[in-house]
């Protein structure tokens, strides 16, 4: 069970990299390239993805296609806040965050932080 986070991320990578939806049988063959599995683990992960709210679907046939509900960008910012949320010393945390960054994301940073004023 290790695996299920690794192939969830790289699917929903693979996913915002698409221009639309993908089907199972799609997913499966772009995830053997690097991610070698089996059509009922590609269809598992995005059942999963689907139910925490990740991904959407459309019908095609007797198939559905999926797509991400939200962009990269915005996704990691969801998981950000929920990581914050979780922790009791955010200072701290922040603060570790922030010098971990390189100088051109602090600058960035910064320059975010200095237009909300």
């Amino acid at each position: 069970m290790a695996r299920e986070p690794i192939l969830e991320n790289a699917v929903m990578l693979m996913l915002w990299q698409e221009e639309g939806p993908l089907t199972p049988r799609q997913v499966k063959s772009r995830l053997d390239e690097t991610h070698p599995v089996a059509y009922t683990t590609a269809m598992t992960v995005l059942m999963r993805l689907w139910k925490k709210g990740l991904l959407r679907r459309y019908r095609v046939g007797r198939a559905y296609a999926y797509a991400p509900t939200v962009g990269q960008a915005q996704h990691a910012a969801q998981r950000m806040e929920g990581i914050l949320r979780e922790v009791n010393e955010r200072a701290v945390a922040l603060g570790r965050f922030v010098e971990r960054l390189s100088s051109s994301d602090r600058e960035e940073l910064m320059r975010i932080l200095s237009a909300g004023d």
